[in-house]
This record gives structure tokens, C-alpha cells and sequence, in this order.
């Protein structure tokens, strides 16, 4: 009998796709659209309801995680896609024929809009991934986070373009929402598949043993195997020491988008060159989610992630003493390289270290840490601002917290790899 071709690799393609539709582009679209609801008089929102809005969807990638990932493991990934895809499907059109106040832009967009991308999006994508690749497990999330974050350049171009062909109504920008939402559906019911066993294959198209004759070979980064169960994960202190080190990047790049403007126009620097090296984080984060991420398959992917801290931390204290404009670049590349390093690399470290059991439970508890850690950034950033005139001392509290996260991330022990083969 002809042996199938390992299906995992046109999953990543597809699975990048679903991510770029949902967790890449519904955000990156609200970014644009959402002011232009607030200049439309029909829609009596105020500017403290837009802001408030935005900060509601962010918390809410983080607070239900745990429910999400519950679902995923119970359901499966395929499951919860296309019920996120439905309930993205309500939600934009909500955006567009029922928003008309703020209590329904909080429910609507930063609630149930927030969460459908996550079921669609990074959970069961990033879920969905582990399961299928253990040997190239980290080329394989680079690829599908690359293919996903390709939505930060394309939202705005696209965006704008279809907003502009209708006459600017705001509302063409959601109905792009519903259309990747109605693809994202049949999307996952008909191609997605949970795990490899559904189709008659195994991770990376190998057998787990030697019992066909092939030797086993040893990985070159810790790979665990071994059934451990969601509550042995949450025991383990390395759980804790690697949630807290992804949660650095996390929050450097809430640093960057809530007060970096801020900080660097009370500085005196020109508007123009600021919002040129914000642009540079984009691409700066592209390449840590696809080049540096493709190292995690011959480098502990944790210990990716504390080299990236640093450089995250050496970024912020050139932003909190920049006296010129290079200084604003360095800061904006050093955090996007990091962020996009550790974005890839922390679900990649999350199923290394404790296999696959209960991967998506283990996923959306180390996402809702990071959640909420990096929230209280900008809270602080802010109410310092307030205090001083300037965000310079937010900087180097900021630096600090990330170093911590840093420490913790070097703290992380790998076990001994002699028994980790495949």
C-alpha cells in the first residue's frame, strides 16, 4: 500500500492561515476602523470608550484562555475553530448593524470579538501545531506564526484600500471580518485535523518507535514524551519560571504600543521619525517570529527566550536615555526582534517541556500569565506619566521587570536528554 505524504506540513499552511484571519487581522483592522466609528455621530461613542474598548479586548486574550484551552482538549481544535468562527461571524456583523453605544462596543468587540479569535486563532492554532510536530515542532511554529503576523503589514494596506473604494464607510473594514470569518468555518471542518492519529499518521510523519525497523534518534533540545498530566504541569516550578520569562516580551511590547510615542515626543523627538521607527518594530518582529524561531529545533527554545529578554531589556534602556533618533531605532528593533522571538518560541518551550497530554490547558494557563502581567504596564506606565510629566522612570521599571523575567528564564532547568529520542 502507497503510504500517504505526511499531511502536517499543508496543515501549517492552512493553519497560518486561519491565525492570520482571526488572531493577525481582526485587531489590526479595529486598529483602523474603530476611530473612524468614533467620528460617525450615529454611533455615540466616546474617545474614553474606544480606549477602554481596545484595552477589554487585549485583557480578554488572556482571561477566558483557560476555557478556550479546556475546549480545545475536550473538542478538539477543529471544534473550537469553527465555533470561534461562527461566533466571529456574529460578532463582526454586530460591529456593523447593532453598535450604536459603548456598552455594546465593550460586549461585542472587546469581549466576544476578542474571544472568538483566540478559538479560531492562537490557541487551537498554536495547539493544534504541537500535536502534530514533535521533531520540527519549532520550524513548524515559526512558519505558521510568520504566516499569521504577515496580517501587521496587509490589515492596513487592505483596510484602507476597501475602506477608501467605499467612500470611507468605516463598516467595509468588518464586512472583511465576516468574509474571513465565513472561510475560517469550512476551513476548519473540512481540512483541520486535531492530531495526527485522526488520519492514520504520526508527529512529523515517523513512528514513535523503532518497531519498523528505524533506529531512534536523538533531538537535539529537550523534547518531552511522557504523559503529564495538566495538574503535575501547574506543580512544576520550571512552569511558573518559563510562564513568567514569555510574559517579558509580553510586556515590552505593551511598553512600546502604550507609551513609546508618548515617551519620545516628551523627549522632544520629531512625530515623523518616531512613527518610522515604530514602523521598524514590524518588521524587526516578523524576522524574530520566522528567522529566530526556526532555531528552536537545535536551540532550547527557553533559552531563546532569556537571550531575547536581554536584548529586550538593552532596547528599553537605550528608549529610557535616547538623545537621538538611532537610539529610538534600536530600542523599536531590539523589542520587535525579541517580542517576535519569544511570541514564536514560548508555546514551542510551553510543549517541549511538558509533552502534548494536556498541551492546550497548559497553552491558555501560560497565556493568561502573561496577560496578565503585561497588563499592568500600561496602568503603571501611565499613572507614572501622570505623576512626572514623562514616561522615562515607567522605562526603567519596565527594564527591570523584563531582567526579572529574564533571570527566571535562564532559571529553567532542562532535564537530561538521554532518554529524550524519537
Amino acid at each position: 500500500m502507497e503510504k500517504k505524504s505526511f499531511f502536517g506540513w499543508p496543515l501549517v499552511i492552512v493553519l497560518g492561515l486561519m491565525y492570520f484571519m482571526s488572531s493577525g487581522f481582526v485587531l489590526s483592522t479595529a486598529q483602523i476602523v474603530n476611530p473612524m466609528m468614533l467620528q460617525d455621530p450615529s454611533m455615540g461613542m466616546t474617545g474614553t470608550a474606544l480606549g477602554a474598548g481596545f484595552s477589554l479586548f487585549v485583557l480578554m486574550q488572556g482571561l477566558p484562555s483557560p476555557l478556550v484551552g479546556q475546549m480545545v482538549a475536550k473538542k478538539g481544535a477543529r471544534f473550537t475553530m469553527a465555533i470561534g468562527g461562527i461566533i466571529m461571524l456574529i460578532a463582526a456583523l454586530a460591529m456593523v448593524f447593532l453598535v450604536k453605544s459603548d456598552i455594546l462596543y465593550f460586549v461585542f468587540f472587546g469581549i466576544i470579538l476578542s474571544v472568538s479569535t483566540i478559538m479560531v486563532g492562537q490557541i487551537s492554532v498554536q495547539s493544534t501545531v504541537g500535536e502534530w510536530f514533535v521533531a520540527k515542532r519549532g520550524v513548524a511554529m515559526a512558519v505558521t506564526m510568520g504566516i499569521g503576523g504577515l496580517a501587521s503589514f496587509a490589515a492596513p494596506l487592505v483596510v484602507n484600500s476597501i475602506v477608501g473604494a467605499s467612500g470611507g464607510a468605516w463598516q467595509s473594514g468588518w464586512y472583511l471580518i465576516t468574509v474571513f470569518a465565513l472561510i475560517s468555518i469550512p476551513l476548519a471542518l473540512l481540512v483541520v485535523k486535531n492530531k495526527p492519529s485522526d488520519i492514520g499518521q504520526t508527529p512529523d510523519g515517523a513512528t514513535p518507535d523503532a518497531s519498523n525497523g528505524k533506529a531512534k534518534r536523538v533531538l537535539k533540545v529537550y523534547k518531552n514524551t511522557d504523559k503529564i498530566e495538566y495538574r503535575q504541569a501547574i506543580r512544576s516550578p520550571f512552569f511558573w519560571l518559563i510562564a513568567i520569562g514569555g510574559a517579558g516580551g509580553f510586556c515590552a511590547f505593551s511598553l512600546a504600543t502604550s507609551q513609546g510615542v508618548i515617551h519620545f515626543t516628551s523627549l522632544g523627538f520629531d512625530n515623523g521619525a518616531i512613527v518610522g521607527a515604530a514602523a521598524a518594530m514590524g518588521i524587526a518582529s516578523m524576522i524574530g517570529k520566522l528567522a529566530i524561531g526556526l532555531l528552536a529545533d537545535i536551540i532550547e527554545p527557553i533559552r531563546i527566550i532569556g537571550a531575547a529578554l536581554v536584548l529586550v531589556v538593552v532596547g528599553i534602556l537605550c528608549a529610557a536615555m535616547a538623545s537621538n533618533v538611532a537610539m529610538i531605532y534600536v530600542y523599536y528593533v531590539c523589542t520587535g526582534l525579541g517580542f517576535g522571538a519569544i511570541a514564536t518560541n514560548l508555546p514551542t518551550t510551553v510543549a517541549n517541556y511538558f509533552g502534548l497530554t494536556a498541551y492546550p490547558k497548559n497553552l491558555s494557563t501560560t497565556m493568561l500569565t502573561t496577560t496578565i502581567l503585561s497588563s499592568i504596564i500600561p496602568v503603571m506606565a501611565g499613572a507614572l506619566y501622570d505623576a512626572t510629566g514623562f514616561a522615562t522612570t515607567a522605562f526603567y521599571v519596565t527594564a527591570a521587570i523584563v531582567a526579572v523575567c529574564a533571570v527566571c528564564a535562564f532559571l529553567v532547568r532542562i532535564p537530561e536528554k538521554a532518554r529524550n529520542m524519537q
